[in-house]
């Protein structure tokens, strides 16, 4: 790891969930892929793209994920308590962060901070803002 404490960044983008899985058969092998496929390659693509800052934390550090969601027509609720589920859009992103560089690997997280919202007047684009802090 370089000097950096803290790194922080938005990767813009739809986020895509990581995590529901199907059963894929071919050639006489069977073997379990994710359902969302092609549209996780290109998020988890972005996320490693905007995470390759030329550091790396190979030591504890604590994540913040705050997910900025489109907002529907006609919201039940005035925050995305709906799918996609948290725990899957994270897993997404943390993988990203690995197959880009910034984190040698995901065990390394050891506190996590996650918010869902809805596209608003402070942040008008979906995305994610990601923030990595040395523990």
């Amino acid at each position: 790891m370089t000097l950096a404490d803290e790194v922080s960044f938005f990767v813009p983008g739809t986020p895509v969930p990581q995590g529901s899985k199907v059963i894929a058969r071919g050639g006489g092998k069977t073997w379990l892929r994710d359902v969302n496929t092609t549209a996780l390659k290109g998020w988890r693509r972005t996320v490693a793209i905007a995470a390759d800052r030329g550091i790396e934390f190979d030591a504890p550090v604590g994540v913040s994920l705050s997910f900025y969601l489109p907002k529907p027509k006609r919201p039940r609720w005035l925050v995305p308590a709906v799918k996609p589920d948290i725990d899957k859009l994270t897993r997404a992103v943390l993988d990203g962060l690995v197959d880009g560089g910034l984190l040698a690997d995901d065990s390394r997280v050891v506190a996590l901070k996650v918010t869902k919202h809805y596209v608003g007047e402070d942040t008008p684009n979906p995305g994610v803002i990601v923030a990595v802090t040395a523990w």
